[in-house]
C-alpha cells in the first residue's frame, strides 16, 4: 500500500477484502477514540500476527490475550521515566555514532549519505547499553550497516506481502531466493546477539545493588539464568524489541533529517535554538541533561510535526471480536472483521490540522495541533496497547537531533517525492532509502 500525496484527503478510511477477511481503514478521531480507548478492542488478528511471527516469534507484537498481558505487564516498568535519565549517557554515545557515520559516508558534503543505515546501527548501540546493559561491540550484527538497513527495509516490505498472500510465509521458500536468505542472514546475526546477551546476564552469579527499577534484560533474566518467562519468549522478546526500538528510532530520524535538508529555515531555528541551550566554546557538545532537552521546545515541535507527516507505525491492526459500529453509529463493523486505525491518515486530515501536507512544526509552537480532538494525533498509539516505549523513543530522538544538529548541516537529496513514497506497513519505510548531503559544522571537529 504504497503512500502518496493524495492521502491528504482520505476522510474516515475505505474498505476492502484480502481474500475472505473484510479489512477496513479508519481514519477520523472519533472512530479512532472509539476503538482505541473506548472499546478497548485490543487484540491483533492472525493475518498481521502469522505474517509478523517468523521473524519476531512470540513478542508483544504478535502475542494475544493473557500471553500478552503478561508480557506487558513484566516490560513496562523497564521502560518508565524513573529510568530515562539513566539512559542520556547512551543515546549521547548513539547520536555522535550517528555523526560520525554520516559526516564519513556524505565525505564531507561530497556524496549523499544514507541516514537509515547510520541511525539504525546509532539506536542499537543505544539499545545494547541503555536497556540491556550490555557492550554493544559483542552484540551488534556483524554486517555491514547498510546490508542490515535494506533487510529490515525488505522485511518490511514482505511482511505486508505475508498478509495477504499467506503461501510467502514459508521460510523454506524465502530461502529460495538472495532477497530472502540476505534477510534470513540479519535475523540469524540479530538473534545470535540477543542469545548471547542472555547467556552473558545468565553467568552472572549475583544481582547487584537493589534497584527500583530494572531495565528489560534485568528484568527478564536473573542471575543464574533464572528468566521471567519461557526462555523462548524471552528470546523473541527481546529480537522484537531490539527491532522495534532501533529501527522506529531510525526511520523517524532519516525523515527529520530529510524534511530539514528540504526546509533550511527550519534547521537555523533548531540551530539557533541550540546554540541558545548549550552557549557555543568549549562545552558546546556536551551530552545534554534532561532540563536542557526540556528547553528545545523548536527541536521539540519538528519531531513532532515530523511524526505527523510520517508517523513511523502508520498502520494499528485490531481484532473485531464482536460487532461494533463507526462513524458515529452509522456503519456496522461485523465480527470477524480487521480494523487498520491509520496515523497516517488521521494526521493528514485538513479539519484537525489545516494545510495537512506542508510541513509546519509551528502548529505545535503556537496550538494548532489538533488538540481540538483528543485523538488526532497518535504517532505511538493510544490505550492500553499503544507503544511500550513511547517515552524512550521520544528522548532518543530528541538527544540523537540535538546531538547531530550541533556537528552536521543536511542538505536535501531525497526529494519530498521521495519521502511520500513510501510503504504503509509496520513501519514506515521509504521505496527508495533516504539520503542527505552532511557538511561538518567548523565547531564539530568531525
Amino acid at each position: 500500500m504504497p503512500a502518496n500525496k493524495k492521502s491528504g484527503c482520505c476522510g474516515r478510511g475505505g474498505r476492502f477484502y484480502a481474500g475472505p477477511k473484510l479489512v477496513i481503514m479508519v481514519a477520523h478521531p472519533d472512530d479512532v477514540q472509539h476503538i482505541l480507548v473506548t472499546s478497548r478492542l485490543v487484540e491483533r488478528d492472525p493475518l498481521t500476527t502469522s505474517a509478523m511471527w517468523p521473524f519476531v516469534g512470540d513478542g508483544l507484537l504478535t502475542l494475544n490475550g493473557s500471553r500478552w498481558k503478561t508480557h506487558r505487564k513484566l516490560i513496562n516498568p523497564t521502560f518508565h521515566s524513573e529510568l530515562l535519565e539513566n539512559f542520556l549517557e547512551a543515546f549521547h554515545e548513539g547520536g555522535l555514532y550517528v555523526s560520525e557515520r554520516l559526516a564519513s559516508d556524505s565525505a564531507g558534503g561530497a556524496a549523499p549519505a544514507d541516514v537509515h543505515a547510520a541511525a539504525l546501527f546509532g539506536a542499537m548501540r543505544s539499545f545494547c547499553s541503555a536497556a540491556a546493559g550490555t557492550d554493544p561491540d559483542r552484540l551488534i550484527p556483524d554486517l555491514p550497516e547498510h546490508e542490515a538497513s535494506t533487510a529490515i527495509r525488505r522485511v518490511m516490505a514482505l511482511i505486508q506481502t505475508m498478509m495477504v498472500r499467506p503461501w510467502r510465509r514459508s521460510l523454506s521458500l524465502l530461502r529460495l531466493t538472495s532477497e530472502g536468505r540476505a534477510i534470513l542472514k540479519y535475523y540469524a546475526h540479530l538473534r545470535k546477539g540477543v542469545e548471547e546477551a542472555i547467556a552473558l546476564r545468565s553467568a552472572a552469579t549475583e544481582e547487584g545493588p537493589a534497584k527500583t527499577r530494572r531495565r528489560l534484560l534485568e528484568t527478564l533474566v536473573k542471575p543464574g539464568g533464572e528468566t521471567a518467562l519461557p526462555v523462548s519468549e524471552v528470546r523473541d522478546e527481546l529480537v522484537t524489541m531490539t527491532l522495534t526500538a532501533t529501527d522506529t528510532t531510525a526511520v523517524c530520524i532519516s525523515y527529520a533529517l530529510a524534511l530539514l535538508a528540504l526546509h533550511p529555515e527550519w534547521q537555523d531555528a533548531a540551530r539557533r535554538e541550540l546554540k541558545d541551550v548549550f552557549c557555543e566554546g568549549d562545552d558546546y557538545l556536551r551530552a545534554p541533561s534532561l532540563a536542557e532537552l526540556a528547553s528545545l521546545r523548536v527541536l521539540e515541535s519538528i519531531i513532532k510535526e515530523t511524526l505527523r507527516l510520517f508517523p513511523v507505525v502508520p498502520m494499528l491492526p485490531r481484532m473485531v471480536r464482536e460487532e461494533i459500529w463507526l462513524s458515529k453509529g452509522r456503519v456496522p463493523v461485523p465480527k470477524g472483521a480487521m480494523l487498520f486505525v491509520t496515523p497516517f491518515l488521521t494526521h493528514r486530515l485538513p479539519e484537525f490540522f489545516p494545510d495537512p501536507l506542508k510541513f509546519d512544526p509551528s502548529r505545535f509552537l503556537e496550538g494548532r495541533s489538533g488538540e481540538e480532538h483528543p485523538c488526532s494525533y497518535l504517532p505511538f498509539g493510544l490505550g492500553s496497547r499503544n507503544c511500550v516505549g513511547s517515552q524512550y523513543a521520544r528522548l532518543e530522538i530528541k538527544v540523537f537531533l540535538a546531538t547531530v544538529l550541533r556537528r552536521l548541516r543536511f542538505l536535501p537529496h531525497s526529494r519530498w517525492e521521495d519521502l511520500e513514497h513510501a510503504l504503509l506497513t509496520i513501519t514506515l519505510h521509504t521505496i527508495k532509502p533516504i539520503e542527505v548531503y552532511c557538511v561538518p559544522l567548523q565547531e564539530s571537529g568531525l
